[in-house]
């Protein structure tokens, strides 16, 4: 396959880039967000501070992750729990270990270093991991101008679906970080409801992106977020979808491939022409009607997860309690011993 870099930009009027349909890394997890319904996980319950053990309350529970993949053993959850509370993470639930180790299709040295990542970004990013409560002007000022879909069909292979795009063309409105930090909520949404999932697909549309976006990517910001999508989040990635994709993709994908392993690289499709070309890859079933599917359209999925994300509001502020006693020292420790390790780790 070609480097992107390389493409010249005339040629993403009609590029498709294929991909091998693999986990991202050898450790094998990876990106993806959705969540099904409004109202959270549908028990009534909130988003809340248990009572008993000061543990955060997921909208799933420990045995609904274990009957879909009962290799969640109590040893391996008691082992991840060792390490965490060695780190000053005592109270890590378990519906969240089962989601590392899950990620990490069960193997516990890898469950590790995606844990390492996953705390030391979240500890020491704060301008992608801390104040996500959504009814803050400056989050409701970007859920205004972009719309996050969370499809409520999975593919033909089980994988949730994730639409993220632009509704305000004026790159004055867009703030860079803030879209990134929405993003990741998303994801957090989703494995807040649905816990342990097969895999996740980002369908990114561009239609209403303009060259004036382009200054306001941040360079640190790709970095850190690219590294934290490859090596911390705690599900599994299958592929990211471009479509509408504009005359200078090509530059964006410049800025990004040196933080790009070629796992994620060979995730991306890119789509400038007919949307129909996607349907060989996403069965138009399993998309809204914005892109001649037969689902609702993104808007009014985009409602839906505004009113869940506001929902919940206290379980992100405790989850960013908890990464917060992540110890710097030990932040630094692992970055410079553990994060190497994980690149062993890749697949060819």
């Amino acid at each position: 396959m070609s480097e992107l870099s390389s493409v010249p930009a005339k040629l993403f009027h009609s590029a498709i880039i294929p991909y091998n349909p693999q986990d991202l890394l050898g450790r094998g997890r990876q990106a993806g967000l959705l969540e099904s319904g409004v109202g959270g996980d549908g028990s009534g319950r909130s988003p809340m501070l248990e009572e008993e053990g000061n543990g955060m309350r997921f909208g799933h529970t420990i045995e609904d992750s274990r009957k879909k993949y009962p290799e969640i053993t109590d040893e391996i959850l008691d082992n991840l729990q060792k390490w965490a509370n060695d780190r000053g993470l005592p109270n890590i639930p378990k519906e969240q270990l089962a989601l590392f180790t899950h990620s990490c299709y069960f193997d516990i040295e890898a469950t590790r270093r995606c844990m390492n990542v996953y705390y030391s970004i979240r500890a020491t990013t704060p301008e992608l991991f801390n104040n996500r409560d959504s009814s803050l002007e400056y989050l409701q000022h970007s859920l205004r101008i972009l719309e996050f879909a969370i499809l409520p069909k999975p593919d033909q292979n089980g994988n949730w679906i994730i639409v993220y795009r632009l509704m305000d063309p004026r790159p004055s409105q867009y703030i860079f970080n803030d879209s990134l930090k929405l993003l990741f909520m998303s994801y957090d949404a989703n494995l807040y409801t649905n816990g342990c999932s097969e895999g996740y697909i980002l369908l990114v549309d561009m239609a209403k992106m303009r060259l004036g976006h382009l200054p306001k990517l941040s360079i640190n910001s790709l970095r850190k977020s690219l590294e934290y999508v490859q090596e911390g989040m705690p599900l599994r990635l299958k592929g990211i979808y471009v479509v509408n994709a504009i005359w200078f993709m090509d530059k964006i994908i410049a800025l990004m491939r040196p933080f790009m392993k070629q796992e994620l690289f060979k995730m991306i499709h890119i789509y400038s022409g007919d949307i129909s070309d996607l349907y060989s890859h996403i069965p138009p079933e399993c998309l809204p009607k914005d892109y001649g599917g037969e689902l609702d359209c993104i808007a009014n999925f985009h409602k839906a997860h505004c009113m869940k994300l506001d929902q919940l509001r206290n379980y992100f502020r405790e989850e960013e309690a908890l990464f917060r006693n992540y110890s710097p020292n030990n932040v630094k420790a692992a970055t410079k011993q553990i994060i190497p390790d994980a690149t062993k780790n890749l697949k060819d």
